[in-house]
């Protein structure tokens, strides 16, 4: 062939057994890497990861440590916040709505219509000793016991009144039957409350252990309920009047807003 140089025939040996094992080398390697080599030879063509980085585990390697059916975690997913993370926020708390206080009472079926107004306990000589006793606001205003439930949140509201003398606001609570309603009022917000119980108590000449269990009608409650406490007959205590109410439901447009 014109135009290219000749080596001597020596070199030209050499070169030739130089290229040959060249050629064997290339085929043992790919061979020997299989095609496992290709994902490797890849990824450090397309990826160098840093030194900080993670590698994720192969899917073989995860599914193998882990029961069937599991489902399964990338291996690289962080198991702890960093150490400069935030704290998470306390958890929002419902508030609970407010208690509405009472301003007036409604019975119609014995013609009661009377303000209401905030009364307290004292202590008073019962029998020989020191006990304390709720407050009656004179004739003719109920007293609410301000230490009970407030109007629209579970609890048991307490109202008293005086049955004497001829305006006590209570004085023929004793007519009042089942069944029949009273209306609460909180500013000019009507409640409506149905009685269920009507009880009469003996009061007078009793053991400190009855007078105790009478109390117990006044004492809070988990559910929501009217409590009308008076004396009975008409200017004795000999008797304690309790009258107990549940609460019925609004109906209408517009019931239970201002």
């Amino acid at each position: 062939m014109s135009g290219l140089p000749r080596f001597p025939s020596r070199f030209g040996r050499i070169a030739s057994l130089l290229t040959g094992a060249g050629v064997i080398l290339l085929i043992a390697g790919a061979v020997m890497a299989g095609p496992d080599a290709a994902p490797y030879v890849a990824s450090r063509l397309y990826h160098v990861p840093s030194p900080q980085a993670s590698i994720p585990t192969p899917a073989d390697a995860v599914a193998s440590s882990v029961t069937p059916g599991a489902a399964l975690l990338p291996s690289f997913a962080p198991t702890a916040p960093p150490y400069d993370a935030a704290p998470p926020p306390p958890p929002t708390v419902t508030p609970r709505p407010a208690a509405r206080p009472i301003t007036r009472i409604l019975i119609p079926s014995i013609g009661v219509d009377a303000t209401v107004v905030p009364t307290g306990w004292e202590m008073a000589d019962v029998g020989g000793s020191p006990q304390p006793i709720w407050s009656v606001p004179a004739a003719p205003l109920a007293g609410w016991h301000e230490e009970s439930a407030g109007i629209g949140v579970p609890g048991n509201i307490v109202i008293s009144g005086h049955n004497w003398p001829q305006d006590g606001v209570f004085r023929d609570l004793y007519r009042v039957q089942p069944g029949e309603r009273v209306v609460l009022y909180s500013g000019r917000t009507p409640f409506v409350y149905e009685v269920t119980q009507v009880l009469m108590l003996r009061e007078a000449d009793q053991p400190l252990e009855v007078r105790q269990a009478n109390a117990r009608y006044i004492q809070p409650t988990t559910d929501e309920r009217l409590t009308l406490v008076t004396c009975h007959p008409y200017g004795s205590i000999e008797n304690r009047l309790v009258v107990i109410a549940r609460p019925v439901p609004p109906t209408g447009p517009g019931a239970g807003e201002e």
